[in-house]
């Protein structure tokens, strides 16, 4: 198994820098923040409370909609509240990559979205 250690400790750093996420084609806007490494420990201890698999690691969600780190095949899984895959990323990378600066901005609900980047993310990298 290999370690994921280092990204599970940076992934909070994600809120800095990232809006939405390329989620199965579409971009969606990512509407609650990345967990802390603190979050993450506590949320291990809840898995089975919230009928998540014990080789999935939750690190962004609110426990109904989740992302997860699957500590066996590495892949990233986007899960709904029936605990259904709705998205598979197939690593780690691929989940970064799949992220994006691009903040939706929704007038008068309509599904038009424009493009606005955030200015903390110039010049910020993360490792992959």
């Amino acid at each position: 198994m290999k370690d994921y250690t280092d990204f599970l400790k940076q992934v909070e750093g994600l809120n800095d820098v990232y809006a939405s996420i390329y989620f199965n084609c579409e971009l969606e806007s990512l509407t609650m923040p990345f967990w802390s490494w603190q979050d993450i420990q506590n949320g291990l201890e809840q898995r089975q409370e919230w009928e998540v698999d014990t080789s999935l690691i939750p690190f962004y969600g609110d426990w109904h909609d989740l992302f997860c780190l699957n500590v066996d095949s590495g892949e990233v899984v986007a899960l709904n509240d029936d605990r259904e895959v709705l998205c598979i990323w197939d690593s780690v990378k691929v989940f970064l990559s799949s992220l994006s600066e691009k903040e939706i901005i929704y007038d008068d609900g309509t599904m038009a979205a424009r493009e606005h980047y955030y200015e903390s993310a110039k010049g910020k990298e993360l490792q992959h």
